[in-house]
């Protein structure tokens, strides 16, 4: 009897050091598959995940780290797997659920996935992670509202999250809301700046204020068309300090100011785009008409001239340039001027009635009504060829008026030739 029970102590205790040592060499390979799973070494770390919970099958935390290793491999059904055996040992395993949720995101599975995080983003307020992957799930799904709120809530809790950060921006971008898409993107680069890593946020950055710019230039040009100049101004002052050197705007604005009566504002705009653009000869063009209405003959004359060399054909530059010498009393250049100008473009009304002008302050009554008579050929507006038709008249008698009355300034007509000038350097002004 005392020898039976002898063997059988001996026994129990052979037993309990086993599961000592078997619980010891379980530690052994989760420390040493912890190690490489550091060191990056996913298959090693694998395997001796592998052998701890296959010692000790109940390890929830071996399970967890053999998910994340599958998971760096790119095998996201083995992690689900291994993530979901650690949450049936331990069901309130918050590390194992918030990989599995990551887990099912990157497999595509994003109603899993939001079971997963959803649970997890109300139970506990301040995980990044968790607010990110949300984010990036509903803006797959394309929900950019609640894409937008779980983003915003995961840089809250974690300023530098370069994830969250990159996909607000994408976010933002995806629906054309440019403006707020180059601040996320702009914060972003600081982020990676201070960690050396800036990547190619840059060329990121580049492109949207490009598109952002454009975006800009066509919206102000929308509402000038639609008599809102001011608002045009507003929204080209924005692009200008995106892009401070954008020839379509500053070209655009300098126009808008000149029709304003700024000519002033109209003239900075223009040095500066012809300081970025010297070759634009519709800058020097509408830089002299500028100089014109500024009273600065002398520089208008300068810009008209370059602008011509730059562009024979301008028949509205030989046309403001004719004006010019009119207005100062150099009738021949004046008419040479003219002549060019319906020599280039003979279907223009305006031409006409200038050079009409200038034969009347040379007392050419005959070839002044000729041109008053070409002008009425060409011109469909009634008011306007009801006016012309009195100045026909005028000069040849038929009204009773004297032919020699003295020389007209030039009219409103005239002027406003120089207007159209401007309104003629691009499509839709």
């Amino acid at each position: 009897m005392r020898k039976a029970m002898y063997l059988a102590v001996l026994i129990g205790l052979f037993v309990a050091y086993g599961d000592v040592y078997a619980q010891e060499e379980a530690v052994e390979f989760y420390n040493r598959g912890v190690e490489a799973l550091a060191q990056d070494r996913l298959d090693d770390a694998i395997n001796l995940f592998s052998k701890a919970v296959k010692i000790d099958p109940v390890d929830h935390y071996a399970y967890n780290n053999l998910g994340v290793a599958y998971k760096r491999k790119g095998n996201y059904e083995k992690a689900i797997q291994n993530y979901t055996r650690a949450l049936e040992i331990k069901p309130d395993y918050y590390a194992a659920q918030i990989n599995r949720g990551i887990a099912r995101f990157r497999k595509g599975d994003y109603d899993q996935a939001l079971e997963d995080l959803e649970s997890l983003a109300r139970q506990r307020k301040k995980d990044a992670a968790v607010f990110a992957t949300l984010g990036l799930i509903y803006k797959e799904k394309g929900d950019f509202d609640k894409a937008v709120k779980n983003l915003k809530d995961a840089i809250a809790m974690n300023k530098n999250g370069i994830v969250a950060q990159k996909a607000l921006g994408e976010v933002y971008e995806a629906n054309k809301d440019y403006g707020k898409a180059l601040d996320v993107y702009l914060k972003l680069r600081t982020t990676l700046a201070k960690k050396g890593e800036t990547g190619d946020i840059d060329k990121r950055i580049d492109r949207l204020r490009n598109s952002y710019v454009s975006e800009l230039y066509n919206q102000g040009l929308e509402d000038y068309r639609l008599g809102n100049a001011k608002h045009a101004l507003a929204i080209w002052a924005t692009g200008l300090k995106l892009d401070p050197n954008n020839l379509q705007i500053l070209r655009d604005r300098g126009l808008t100011y000149y029709r304003l009566g700024q000519y002033q504002k109209a003239l900075d705009d223009f040095n500066h785009a012809v300081e970025i653009g010297p070759g634009q000869a519709e800058i020097y063009r509408v830089r002299g008409d500028t100089y014109y209405k500024l009273k600065k003959a002398d520089k208008a004359v300068d810009d008209y001239r370059k602008a011509i060399e730059m562009n024979p054909s301008d028949a509205i530059c030989y046309n403001n340039l004719g004006l010019v010498f009119h207005e100062t009393g150099d009738l021949d250049r004046a008419l040479e001027d003219y002549s060019k100008a319906i020599s280039i473009d003979p279907s223009n009304p305006s031409f006409y009635e200038n050079r009409a002008l200038v034969y009347l302050a040379k007392h050419d009554n005959i070839h002044a009504a000729e041109d008053y008579k070409l002008a009425l050929n060409l011109t469909d507006d009634q008011k306007a060829r009801e006016i012309i038709s009195q100045k026909i008249a005028s000069l040849t008698g038929q009204a009773g008026l004297n032919p020699d009355l003295p020389v007209p300034e030039p009219n409103a007509a005239s002027v406003n030739q120089r207007g159209g000038s401007v309104r003629g350097t691009r499509p839709g002004w």
